[in-house]
C-alpha cells in the first residue's frame, strides 16, 4: 500500500499527514461500493473552515491512473464530515498487498523530526518490580511505531541512583558486609535487602541516620573516591541484571541516564534561572516555590535542599540542549500527574524554545492482582519465571506437543509466557487500572498472546508444507480473490487497515491499538484458513493464491508482533 498511499498524497503536499490518515472503509461500506478496494480522507475538524474550497480542488488533481480509478467527494451532512473516497485500482491494490515490499519503496519519513522516549526508569534501591512493568512496555511499543514511521527515535532509562535514600544504601551495604561477589551475582536484590537493614537500623538508632546523611553527603561533594568507585560499579551491575530481563520482554535503550549525572552546579543555576525570571518565589517559612496553575509548589526545602522537581527542570533542559527532541515523551504513571504539569509548564516559561505541545506525560493506570502462585511478587523476573513455568505445564499436559527443532523447548515456554504477559497488559487502555488474571493471559482460544503466537505457527506451518513452491514468481490476480469465498476479501481488507492502524497507535499513543487490530488479523486469518483450504486444494492456481495471501497475513502479523516487543515463534 505504500506505493498508493504515495500516489495519492504527493498530489496534495498541503494536507500534513494525509498519506496516514487515509483508513480502509468498514465492512458495510465495502458491500456499498460493490467490494471494490477504497481509501477514504475524511475532513479533520481542524480544516472544516476551507472544506468547500478544498474539495473543490481535490476535483481538479489527476492522480496516477495505475493506482486511482476514480475519485469521489462527498460533502459534509449533518453530523457526518466531509470525505473523499479514492477508488482503487484492483489488480494494483491486490499486487502491493501481497508481493513483498520493495526496499525502495519507503513510506513517507518525517525524519526530521527526534521524538526521545524516556520509560521504565526504575530506582537501583528498591525492586524493579511489576509497578514498572507498564512503563517498560508501553514506552518500548511507542518508541517501536515512532521508529517504524521513520522518526529519528531516542529511548532513555533513567534510573534513580541519588537522594538521601542512596546513604542508607551505601550504609545497609557497610553493615551486611555485602561482598562485591554478592553484589555481582544479584545486584537488585542485595542492595535492596541492603536498603531495607539501613533503614531498620536508622529507625531505631539516630546515629545510623546520621551516617547515612554523612555518606551520601561525602558522595554527592566527590570527597569519597572509593565509596564513588564503588557506586559506578553497582550502577553497572544493576544495568547488567536489568538488561537480562529487558532481553525477556523485547525491550531496549540507546542511553541509560542517572539523576546523578545532574551535578548540584547545574541545579544551582537552573535555580538561579528560575530566580532571575521571577518564577521561583520566597515563602515566609524560607520556602522557595514556583506557582503553576494556582498552586505553590515547592522547589526548595526551608533548609535550602532542592527537591525533585529541580532536579527533573534541569534534566530536560539538558536534554533539549543535548538531543535537540522536537518532542519527548515521559511514560509514568497516572500518580505522577501533578508532577509533570508543573515540571512542563515550569520549564516552558523559563526556556522560550520549548513549548507545552513538546512536552507529553504518557500516563497510565496501576495493574493489580500480578503475583506468583506462591504469593506477592517482589521482582518482575519472578513473575516472567512463573509465566514460563505455568506454559511449560500446559505444554507437558498437551498431547499434541511436538518438539521445536529451532529453538530450546525453555526458550520457547519463556517466549510463550512473557508474550502471555505482555499482551494481557498492553490490550487495555493504558490510562485504566488493571485487574492481571493468570486464567485470562494463558488462554489459547481467547485474545491472547498465545493467540498470536498460535496463528503464527499455524501460518509458518502451511507455507513450510508448501516451500517448494516459489511464490516471488507468483503475480496476484484481483479477479480470482473476487471469486473467492468472501473471506479472502475480508482478510485482504484487514491486512490493507495495518497501515492505518500503526498511524492512530501512535497518535494515540496507546498499545492496545495495535493489538486488538492484531486479534482482528487473527479472527480473519483463523476463518480464510477454514474456507480456504489449501492442502485440500487440487487446482495449483487457487492453491498459489491462497498461499500468496496467507503469506502476507504471517509477514504482517510477525511485523505487528515485533512492534509490540514479542519473538514470533514458528513452533510451538
Amino acid at each position: 500500500m505504500i506505493r498508493i498511499r504515495r500516489a495519492i498524497s504527493e498530489q496534495l503536499p498541503q494536507l500534513k499527514n494525509i498519506y496516514h490518515a487515509l483508513e480502509v472503509p468498514l465492512k458495510k461500506q465495502q458491500l456499498q461500493n460493490a467490494q471494490r478496494p477504497t481509501l477514504e480522507w475524511t475532513l479533520p475538524a481542524s480544516i472544516a473552515q476551507q472544506e468547500q474550497e478544498l474539495l473543490d480542488s481535490l476535483r481538479s488533481h489527476n492522480f496516477d491512473a495505475t493506482y486511482i480509478e476514480k475519485v469521489r467527494v462527498v460533502p459534509s451532512a449533518g453530523r457526518s464530515a466531509a470525505k473523499v473516497e479514492f477508488q482503487l485500482q484492483p489488480q494494483s491494490f491486490v499486487e502491493q498487498l501481497l508481493r513483498k515490499r520493495q526496499p525502495e519503496a519507503l513510506p513517507l519519513s518525517p525524519s526530521d523530526e527526534h521524538v526521545v522516549v524516556e520509560y521504565s526508569s526504575p530506582n537501583i534501591a528498591k525492586p524493579f518490580h511489576v509497578g514498572h512493568l507498564r512503563s517498560t512496555i508501553i514506552g518500548n511499543v511507542l518508541a517501536n511505531l515512532h521508529q517504524h514511521l521513520g522518526y529519528r527515535t531516542t529511548r532513555l532509562n533513567y534510573l534513580g541512583d541519588w537522594g538521601t535514600q542512596f546513604g542508607l544504601l551505601a550504609l545497609g551495604v557497610q553493615l551486611n558486609n555485602v561482598s562485591d561477589k554478592d553484589m555481582q551475582r544479584a545486584p537488585i536484590e542485595t542492595l535492596y535487602r541492603s536498603y531495607v537493614a539501613a533503614n531498620k537500623a536508622a529507625e531505631e538508632n539516630p546515629e545510623i541516620a546520621q551516617r547515612a546523611r554523612d555518606l551520601f553527603t561525602a558522595l554527592e561533594a566527590g570527597t569519597d573516591d572509593a565509596m564513588a568507585q564503588q557506586w559506578q560499579q553497582y550502577r553497572q551491575y544493576t544495568i547488567e541484571e536489568l538488561s537480562g530481563v529487558y532481553n525477556r520482554l523485547g525491550v531496549h535503550f540507546d542511553s541509560y541516564e542517572w539523576e546523578s549525572q545532574y551535578s548540584q552546579q547545574q541545579i544551582s543555576e537552573v535555580l538561579e534561572k528560575l530566580r532571575s525570571a521571577g518564577l521561583l518565589q520566597r515563602e515566609v517559612d524560607g520556602r522557595e516555590i514556583v506557582v503553576v496553575d494556582d498552586r505553590r509548589i515547592p522547589v526548595i526545602k526551608s533548609d535550602g535542599s532542592t527537591l525533585y522537581l529541580a532536579r527533573d527542570i534541569a534534566a530536560l533542559l539538558e536534554r533539549h540542549s543535548r538531543l535537540q527532541f522536537s518532542r519527548i515523551l515521559y511514560v509514568v504513571d497516572n500518580g505522577q500527574a501533578d508532577h509533570f504539569n508543573a515540571l512542563f509548564k515550569t520549564t516552558a516559561a523559563l526556556d522560550k524554545r520549548l513549548s507545552l505541545e513538546q512536552l507529553k506525560h504518557v500516563k497510565f493506570g496501576r495493574i493489580h492482582g500480578m503475583s506468583t502462585r506462591q504469593g506477592k511478587a517482589i521482582f518482575l523476573r519472578d513473575v516472567l519465571d512463573e509465566a514460563r513455568d505455568v506454559m511449560r505445564e500446559k505444554r507437558i499436559q498437551t498431547q499434541t506437543t511436538r518438539s521445536n527443532s529451532s529453538l530450546d523447548d525453555e526458550d520457547v515456554c519463556d517466549i510463550l509466557g512473557v508474550s502471555a504477559v505482555l499482551v494481557n497488559v498492553l490490550k487495555q487502555r493504558r490510562q485504566r487500572d488493571h485487574e492481571f488474571s493468570w486464567q485470562h493471559a494463558l488462554q489459547v482460544n481467547g485474545d491472547t498472546g498465545i493467540k498470536l503466537q498460535y496463528t503464527h505457527c499455524r501460518l509458518n506451518s502451511l507455507l513450510e508444507n508448501f516451500n517448494d513452491i516459489d511464490l516471488e514468481d507468483i503475480r496476484p490476480d484481483w479477479q480470482h480473490y473476487r471469486q473467492e469465498p468472501v473471506d479472502a476479501l475480508d482478510l485482504l481488507y484487514e491486512l490493507a487497515r495495518f497501515d492505518q492502524c500503526i498511524w492512530q497507535s501512535k497518535e494515540q499513543l496507546e498499545a492496545c491499538v495495535l493489538v486488538n487490530y492484531l486479534f482482528g488479523l487473527c479472527n480473519a486469518t483463523s476463518r480464510a484458513l477454514k474456507r480456504l483450504p489449501v492442502k485440500q486444494e487440487s487446482c495449483p492456481l487457487k492453491q498459489s493464491q491462497r498461499l500468496l495471501l496467507f503469506q502476507a497475513a504471517k509477514r504482517t502479523l510477525q511485523q505487528g508482533m515485533q512492534l509490540l516487543g514479542l519473538r514470533p515463534l514458528n513452533q510451538m
